[in-house]
């Protein structure tokens, strides 16, 4: 009860900076002496800290005191990891993004642990210099993944056919907790982080990249697009980890991509504006299906396909009301992705975060997770 406890107070102050001991006994229905007693622990570690004073009651008696997560407590690395690149990123306990680095790299199932070291060596040198520790790491990358267990089962595009227990590959190098997760779920795990005061429920994270290398132009018909799916406040993942996958109810055979586009005319759609919008509408389409099917309050939109904001947005809304069966208007926003092309590597490092701060009486499946006897952040809830 005292660890649950000592959640539920870390996550409140986490969703609510510069809140006061009285108002988190108020939200969660403790008594004050409860709060006090975690909060100076919290204090004394410096993993909270007091950051002003509020105004005394008309009754009179001490000033309350404000309270939010210090922020530079540690640092956490986010990396995307793609066949042809890599992005890092380093954010601190707030969110505030650090660090960031992206380069040409070729990544492989055969080579992907060698790089992931090499990739974390060069991110520890470099933010040596600020004097934080690092607390954690996390990984995205295509394919279907395991979060869980942090296997990979298989990525196409990494050219990983048979499971990759990833977790065991680098856990016993590490003292620090590293999760993998696929690359729109971070982004989905990014959008829970970054409006975390919003506190958003249902919404999708659709993730599109315009592929350019040979190989992958065989495979995807060069595009690739996925979804991350959160349904009441959570990550959802499926019976065997595979939501998100996508084909468009349109695909006809033989085509290797998702579309109804054939092969040749996918490699133009960027150049070709009829095909352009064409692949547009037929994406918003598949959109507006999951939209009103599941009542979405949020699509967002990642990838190659931001730079044309304006010519999706009245598409997608034209295509979510067209198939909507009610005279109302579908209330739902249309946003794009809060950290552009760092979308992924900073989903990475917030789902870190959210895992963190996340609310004790959420189920999260967590007793089977092989991480989920680590602690995340030792001797804090201790």
């Amino acid at each position: 009860m005292k660890n649950i406890n000592a959640s539920r107070i870390l996550r409140t102050i986490y969703l609510n900076k510069g809140i006061s001991r009285i108002e988190i006994s108020r939200i969660l229905g403790l008594d004050k002496s409860t709060i006090t007693n975690v909060v100076s622990d919290f204090l004394a570690q410096g993993l909270v800290k007091i950051t002003a004073e509020g105004k005394a009651s008309t009754l009179g008696g001490r000033k309350p005191e404000k309270l939010s997560i210090n922020k530079d407590y540690g640092y956490v690395v986010g990396f995307e990891l793609q066949p042809e690149s890599y992005t890092a990123v380093t954010v601190n306990l707030d969110g505030e993004i650090l660090f960031s680095r992206s380069e040409e790299i070729t990544i492989s199932g055969s080579n992907l642990v060698s790089v992931f070291f090499e990739l974390l060596e060069s991110i520890r040198k470099e933010m040596k210099k600020s004097g934080l520790p690092i607390i954690g790491i996390g990984v995205g990358l295509p394919g279907n993944i395991n979060p869980y267990e942090g296997i990979i089962y298989q990525s196409i595009p990494l050219n990983i056919t048979n499971s990759l227990d990833f977790f065991t590959e680098v856990s016993h190098k590490l003292d620090i907790s590293v999760f993998v997760e696929n690359d729109a779920n971070c982004c989905s795990w990014g959008e829970l982080a970054f409006h975390k005061r919003e506190q958003l429920k249902n919404f999708i994270f659709v993730l599109v990249e315009f592929r350019h290398g040979d190989v992958l132009h065989s495979l995807y018909g060069s595009i690739a697009a996925g979804m991350g799916i959160v349904l009441n406040g959570k990550v959802h993942y499926g019976e065997s980890f595979t939501a998100g996958e996508f084909k468009s109810l349109f695909w006809k055979h033989p085509n290797k991509g998702q579309f109804s586009l054939t092969d040749e005319e996918l490699l133009r759609v960027e150049k070709d504006r009829e095909l352009f919008i064409r692949f547009i509408r037929e994406l918003s389409m598949n959109i507006a299906l999951l939209v009103n099917t599941f009542n979405l309050s949020h699509v967002f939109l990642g990838g190659s396909i931001e730079k044309f904001q304006s010519d999706i947005i009245p598409i997608l809304r034209e295509e979510i009301q067209k198939n909507w069966s009610y005279p109302n208007e579908v209330k739902c926003a249309i946003r794009f992705s809060s950290f552009g092309d760092r979308a992924v590597a900073y989903g990475a490092a917030g789902m870190f975060l959210e895992r963190v701060f996340a609310h004790p009486e959420v189920p999260q499946n967590d007793v089977s997770l092989r991480w989920g006897g680590i602690d995340l952040l030792p001797d804090l809830r201790g």
